[in-house]
């Protein structure tokens, strides 16, 4: 009997697994009619495909390291003796016929192959035959560059040249000893040597100033795309990775990282002081500039640095241009502390306390020198300033900032993730300091997600989903940056002071400019997906109405209750203030079951739902304490349900409460429903104007550079740059212009779909948007082509 059962389980096994080989050849002898629709069967065919070709890929790997023996690919009549790696589709040579071609094109990788097999060979390597061996010989390979006009005055020019001293020239492939070229005149016998006007104009920069190192710009333009793109690269991974290629190739291997890191920090301060001469300006946002919504201000504590004692002060190269000076930081703090009286401790809001709500501060460690680093970004993740954090984050930090961002623009929300603090204390201290009064002409706004963390009155009041004007502003920009500037961390914090300043404006530059190159097509397809929250929105607030039976006043009433009820701050040290422990029970029910609700949709690693299952937890032994208060004060007419018995009621009833009257947990998501409609309806408009910014500031710097080419074409010159400087600064300003009209005209194409009312968001391709597509907010506005500025 067990043998029949288990002759029926194999069977039925076997059953199964012939009808998945059935199914599987079916979606294989489907694939030319569905694999393009169907990424499963797409999948299964590559696999397929793969699995094949794996023997084959093995056999032809193998045979390319088979050795022939073969004809010359260019004379056709002595045998090969040398294979070039870049002269395909002939790289085949005989020694002949390899020292002509090469001795100019001594940047190839070659290898011999007389021993049998395949051996790489340095550029200073040819291949000579005596007594019919051939064998490696040693020869002097000049540096590629650009050949002099002329050296002399003679009228036949008849030059020869040789070999000059040696130099180690670096590039994408590795290190290559060179010699540099020397060209000498037959007739009268003068010289000429490259001097540094003609390396650069080869494509090289020099490593030192005798350039016994030169550097090939293309690699310096490569290391940087690496950092900005893997922001945890090293100098020195990069470098061994050039020493790896170089062995690779049977080349010597040493290259000096120092020298490298001078050689390209000089370069991009080259670039800067150019980018300087023709108006560009890295941090600065085309859609913020003259007037921008809001800016959020975050320390970053992970980017701090390791103190060296015995570096030698250097001066960094972009000192206050991103990052702040220390000593315009250190003076600000001491002005605003002597004219205050800063307290000690940290700043609570609700259950909470914050490490960032402090006045004052101590150094942390004396390990460290610099502790962090505080950034102020705009809402489209553009980063305008920083400061460095010598004794943790202190409220003067972004005071800092605030003041900084509001010499350029007019900003209208300024956000922090602890608000509620920090703008008491800004007051306090603009009603010392009467020339900090402007700022707080500003409006305050708490970063949305850190409203969670606070007070549910707090966030009422606070929270930048609840501030009239805002959009869908979330206030949180500044820690998707710090999430690209933690990995920066990685290296700058074994660095100089000056290399850590240089280092981290350049990722900062790079950043902005990923952000800059795609700014039109997020604000366009922000507002293209605004639209449908709207709709959704919307119709949720009317589901909602019909569920409760309610007017548009009465909801509106409902509003203005729950607002109410957050500004009534309660005293919650009284055990003997009903109208206090009503509020506080209020509070402490409702953030607990946001929390709950939250957990898993706002939160996804453990160590963070760890964290907020702790504060539950507190806050439900609050909660059990002050309905005990309550229950025993002699004016309570009906006793309180414990905290479980709250929690799990879906709407409890408050004995306070009127009768007939709706929960606050009820008006507090109508709250946030109607809310959430407002701010949808604002961020439409705030789109618009954005959108009109941008393309204005672009027709701005388009006429700026006209007018710029126009100055220097008449002559309009200074004394600073010789006249060869002042041509080339010619050409780069038109191919300035020219990339710049080019923009112009795609950012014109994308804006123009909002005026004749195309909005479909499949004209856009995925990588389009960059990294903005990262940024998950509820802030995207509807495609509205009445709303659209004309001048578009």
């Amino acid at each position: 009997m067990n043998e029949d059962c288990s002759d029926t389980r194999i069977n039925a096994q076997c059953a199964i697994d012939i009808q998945l080989h059935q199914l599987h050849d079916a979606l294989i002898s489907e694939k030319s009619m569905s694999a393009s629709h169907n990424w499963t069967v797409r999948k299964i065919v590559s696999e397929n495909h793969w699995m094949e070709a794996r023997q084959k890929l093995l056999d032809c790997s193998l045979a390319s390291d088979r050795v022939f023996s073969v004809s010359c690919d260019h004379c056709r009549v002595n045998a090969a003796v040398i294979r070039c790696k870049d002269c395909l589709p002939k790289p085949h040579y005989c020694d002949n016929c390899d020292v002509s071609t090469h001795q100019y094109l001594v940047l190839h990788n070659r290898e011999c192959f007389f021993y049998l097999f395949f051996k790489p060979i340095p550029p200073s390597n040819v291949i000579k035959n005596i007594n019919g061996q051939h064998t490696l010989c040693e020869q002097a390979c000049l540096l590629p560059i650009q050949q002099p006009q002329n050296i002399c005055s003679c009228v036949a020019q008849n030059m020869s040249v040789s070999a000059g001293r040696l130099v180690h020239l670096i590039n994408i492939n590795g290190r290559h000893d060179l010699s540099l070229p020397v060209w000498r005149c037959i007739t009268c016998h003068k010289t000429w040597t490259p001097e540094l006007q003609d390396l650069i104009q080869s494509g090289y920069w020099p490593g030192s100033f005798a350039f016994q190192t030169i550097y090939q710009i293309d690699l310096f333009t490569s290391f940087e795309q690496f950092k900005v793109t893997a922001p945890g690269l090293s100098r020195q991974a990069f470098v061994n990775m050039l020493e790896n290629r170089s062995r690779t190739f049977g080349r010597i291997d040493t290259i000096c990282g120092k020298t490298f890191q001078k050689a390209f920090l000089e370069w991009t301060y080259c670039r800067h002081e150019k980018e300087k001469l023709s108006g560009v300006d890295h941090f600065l946002c085309p859609a913020c500039v003259p007037d921008a919504v809001a800016v959020s201000a975050d320390g970053n504590r992970k980017l701090y640095r390791f103190n060296k004692a015995k570096e030698v002060e250097e001066q960094p190269f972009y000192e206050g241009i991103f990052i702040a000076k220390d000593e315009d930081v250190a003076a600000f703090v001491d002005f605003i502390q002597q004219n205050t009286n800063p307290v000690k401790g940290r700043g609570t809001c609700g259950q909470s306390t914050w490490a960032a709500a402090r006045e004052t501060s101590k150094k942390s460690s004396n390990k460290l020198d610099e502790e962090g680093l505080e950034v102020a970004v705009c809402r489209h993740n553009i980063l305008l300033k920083g400061l460095n954090m010598k004794r943790g984050e202190i409220f003067a930090s972004p005071m800092f900032l605030q003041n900084e961002v509001a010499t350029k623009t007019n900003c209208r929300f300024f956000c922090t993730d602890i608000m509620c603090r920090y703008w008491p204390y800004l007051q306090k201290v603009a009603q010392a300091v009467p020339r900090l009064q402007p700022l707080t002409e500003m409006k305050p706004f708490l970063s949305v997600m850190h409203a969670k963390g606070h007070s549910t009155s707090c966030e009422v009041q606070w929270s930048g989903k609840n501030q009239t004007g805002a959009g869908t502003t979330i206030g949180e920009e500044v820690e998707q940056v710090n999430s690209f500037l933690s990995r920066v961390a990685l290296t700058t914090k074994y660095m100089s002071k000056a290399a850590r300043v240089d280092m981290i404006t350049l990722h900062a530059k790079g950043w902005n400019e990923r952000k800059r190159k795609n700014l039109h097509i997020y604000l366009f397809k922000r507002y293209i997906k605004t639209g449908q929250k709207m709709k959704e929105a919307k119709e949720d607030v009317e589901a909602v109405q019909a569920v409760l039976a309610k007017s548009k006043i009465e909801l509106q009433q409902w509003v203005c209750d729950v607002k109410q009820w957050a500004t009534q701050v309660p005293d919650g040290s009284r055990t003997d203030d009903p109208v206090g422990l009503q509020h506080q029970i209020e509070g402490l029910y409702l953030g607990i079951q946001q929390k709950k609700r939250d957990l898993y949709w706002l939160t996804d690693r453990n160590k963070q739902r760890h964290k907020v299952r702790r504060r539950i937890v507190e806050e439900k032994k609050k909660l059990s304490d002050a309905i005990s208060k309550y229950n025993s004060l002699p004016t309570s007419t009906k006793a309180l349900n414990s905290a479980d018995d709250l929690l799990a009621a879906e709407t409890p009833i408050w004995p306070w409460e009127m009768v007939g009257d709706a929960s606050l947990a009820m008006k507090k998501k109508v709250f946030d429903k109607l809310m959430q409609v407002q701010r949808l309806e604002e961020e439409e408009a705030i789109l618009v104007e954005e959108m009109k910014r941008h393309w204005d500031h672009i027709c701005r710097r388009v006429k700026d550079l006209n007018d710029q080419t126009d100055a220097l074409s008449d002559g309009l010159t200074t004394k600073r740059l010789s006249e060869d400087a002042y041509c080339g600064l010619l050409c780069l300003l038109r191919k300035q212009l020219h990339d710049l009209k080019t923009e112009k005209q795609r950012v014109k194409e994308v804006y123009h779909r909002l005026v004749t009312g195309w909005d479909s968001l499949d004209v856009l391709e995925e990588d389009d948007c960059g990294d903005y597509e990262s940024m998950s907010t509820d802030s995207y506005e509807s495609a509205d082509e009445d709303s659209v500025d004309p001048h578009f």
